[in-house]
């Protein structure tokens, strides 16, 4: 079993965050556990060119019904979670009721510089904690090797949880899953049902409507062949389709939903990419692309910022439409009137039909990491990048930057990198992240960590 190092709390976030960081309530989606079984899904639509399968359902509108609103904690609250090995926060999600799931690997020191220690495991571990950082469940799934995992959750409290069994196959209580895997956990942390979701599956996202949205990858003959599936909360398609072979290289990872069903999907193309007619990139070339498609999967406009040396590591859309896109580049970006020069990081703003709306150069301290996003209802964002917490307003406008810090460093010199983060109905922001403890020897200890922080 993981360790748990306790909750942590102190009475305000006084020098960490600003009172004026009130988010409000997160999209997400619910549904009633179906029965245990391996679904068998329904054709899926047809491809560009073709008529779509009469088999392919009516577009929904995923808009969920809102939360009943409570008051916001007193108190903030820290955990500390892992091992003697190197724990890695790399995903989480909040439902209806402000209950966190977070999923994090542990893996042995393998690094040049530090020495194996005794005890130290491989692991994936998901784990439930409740709005006041009390545990409610976790499962440990022992010496597995996992890529990418990522984590959703539904209004009613149900999980949708993804990743890469490459090299071996993973058994969450259903059987093997290999490659690319979509597994769904009922709220008590029980699993209900899993599918393969491509070679590869690199993230998803939950609807109003209990379903889930995930990303993937195939491999074929000519080359990778980026992957949507859009899932009932049963498993069943809802929609799917493969995209045209892209150039290695190519790294289409970020995906969100929006209210109305409109799915985005962003990343680095290497190459030219053909969807529906629309040609995106060149041959040869490189940059960033941002692809919408309609509730039944089909194209409704994309964007492209061509020569872009990046990549794109987040995406997130709040319900009044503002797409935000978080990523790192290496060169100059032009993006709503205005040029970011390179290397660093970016946040970007659009509206829900592909205006270009506002954009900004990401602060993320001295230790660098892909930035994460996370918007509330109001349009307000919310960046974490590195070490440092960044808000803006709706229009675009910088409210405050924050540098992180560990609660519980008591080893001296320890370091902070935020991976994830997600914003409760109340207003609280749910963080997660690893830290380095003792981070100037050699025998530092690298945890993952779960926080909220409260006004």
């Amino acid at each position: 079993m993981h360790r748990d190092r306790g909750v942590h709390t102190t009475r305000s976030w006084k020098g960490i965050l600003p009172a004026a960081l009130l988010m409000g309530s997160m999209s997400c989606g619910g549904a009633e556990p179906p029965s245990e079984r391996t679904p068998r899904p329904v054709p899926p639509v047809a491809l560009p060119g073709e008529e779509p399968s009469p088999s392919v359902t009516d577009p929904v509108q995923l808009v969920p019904a809102p939360a009943e609103p409570r008051e916001p904690l007193a108190r903030p609250w820290f955990q500390r979670l892992g091992g003697p090995q190197d724990d890695t926060a790399e995903g989480l999600a909040v439902d209806g009721a402000g209950e966190l799931t977070l999923v994090w690997l542990s893996t042995p020191r393998e690094d040049a510089g530090r020495e194996g220690v005794p005890g130290q495991r491989r692991a994936l571990t998901v784990a439930r904690y409740g709005p006041d950082g009390q545990s409610r469940w976790s499962r440990e799934f022992p010496r597995v090797r996992v890529d990418a995992p990522r984590v959703g959750a539904t209004l009613e409290g149900e999980v949708f949880l993804s990743g890469n069994a490459s090299l071996d196959a993973v058994d969450f209580g259903l059987g093997a899953a290999q490659d690319g895997f979509l597994v769904k956990f009922s709220s008590e942390g029980k699993p209900l049902w899993q599918l393969r979701a491509g070679q590869k599956a690199w993230g998803l996202a939950v609807d109003g409507a209990g379903g889930v949205l995930v990303v993937g990858e195939e491999w074929t003959p000519g080359g990778v062949v980026p992957v949507l599936a859009h899932h009932e909360g049963e498993g069943a398609f809802r929609w799917t389709r493969q995209l045209g072979v892209v150039g290695e290289g190519s790294a289409l990872h970020a995906v969100a939903l929006a209210p109305s069903g409109r799915a985005l999907l962003a990343g680095r193309l290497e190459g030219a990419l053909v969807v529906d007619g629309q040609t995106f990139g060149e041959a040869g070339g490189q940059g960033l692309v941002l692809l919408a498609f309609e509730a039944d999967g089909r194209l409704a406009w994309g964007k492209e910022l061509r020569g872009v040396e990046g990549r794109v590591t987040g995406l997130a859309v709040a319900e009044e439409g503002t797409v935000v896109l978080v990523g790192e580049h290496g060169n100059l970006l032009s993006w709503a009137g205005r040029t970011l020069s390179g290397p660093g990081a970016f946040v970007l703003a659009s509206s829900l039909e592909g205006t270009e709306s506002w954009g900004h150069s990401l602060s993320c301290g001295e230790q660098p990491a892909s930035p994460v996003v996370a918007t509330e209802a109001g349009g307000r964002v919310v960046a974490a990048c590195g070490q440092v917490l960044s808000e803006y307003a709706p229009e675009g406008t910088p409210r405050d930057s924050r540098v992180l810090s560990l609660e519980d460093c008591t080893e001296g010199s320890c370091r902070v990198t935020s991976t994830t983060l997600v914003i409760l109905p109340a207003g609280e922001l749910g963080l997660a992240g690893t830290g380095r403890y003792g981070a100037d020897g050699e025998a530092w200890d690298q945890d993952a960590f779960l926080r909220l922080l409260t006004p």
